[in-house]
């Protein structure tokens, strides 16, 4: 790693951290160190760091020292409690590391401050860890959760991006050449390519003001 640039580690990184990778490669002020379960041809065909972990607390917080990490971004698509569990270990180790106070939880939703609980497994995953991101991370570690609406590439053919198909959720299914109308179909939709939210990602990684809650 480069000491005169800032390291910045990815956690479970699918198909959105993907594009953060490739931006945040782009950029010469930054490394990047991925945190993962197992090693992925893609990171090493393109030098990636790659430091196995259970994701745990000790296992992340030392990985994070190791590298000087200055922040943590997590792309963990889990349903269940165990994203809360994950995260709050996440949230721990950059609460005991020396370098990285600036943690980013894996969201990528829509608006949660109208709509908090949804979709319906947010309620219980994303939901409870930002309250606990609320009463934890206090001044110690900046967070943010990024909500960015809809996926553009969704209505792209499967080679033409990182982004997997989610036919039941998305509402066009381009297989099945299906539409599903959301509410009345006039309410206003939101949609926003993965790259372009990559590189407000990596903007924000580059920005010295404090971060807010919400981007």
């Amino acid at each position: 790693m480069n000491p005169a640039r800032q390291t910045i580690a990815l956690a479970a990184v699918g198909s959105m951290g993907k594009f953060v990778c490739e931006e945040l490669l782009a950029d010469d002020r930054f490394d990047v160190v991925v945190i993962s379960r197992g090693r992925d041809p893609w990171f090493t065909s393109r030098d990636v760091s790659i430091r196995v972990s259970d994701y745990s607390h000790d296992s992340v917080l030392s990985i994070l020292e190791d590298s000087n990490a200055t922040a943590l971004l997590s792309f963990l698509n889990l349903n269940d409690e165990g994203y809360i569990t994950i995260h709050r270990a996440f949230l721990s180790a950059c609460l005991a590391s020396k370098t990285c106070k600036r943690l980013m939880p894996s969201e990528f939703s829509g608006n949660v401050e109208t709509w908090p609980d949804r979709p319906r497994f947010y309620g219980t995953t994303r939901e409870p860890f930002r309250q606990i991101l609320k009463a934890e991370a206090k001044d110690v570690v900046e967070w943010t959760c990024v909500e960015n609406g809809w996926f553009m590439d969704y209505f792209l053919p499967k080679e033409k991006s990182y982004m997997r198909p989610v036919p039941d959720e998305f509402p066009i299914d381009l297989d099945a050449w299906t539409a599903r109308v959301r509410g009345t179909g006039d309410e206003p939709q939101s949609w926003t390519m993965a790259r372009e939210v990559a590189k407000a990602i990596v903007a924000l990684l580059g920005s010295k003001t404090a971060w807010v809650s919400l981007f």
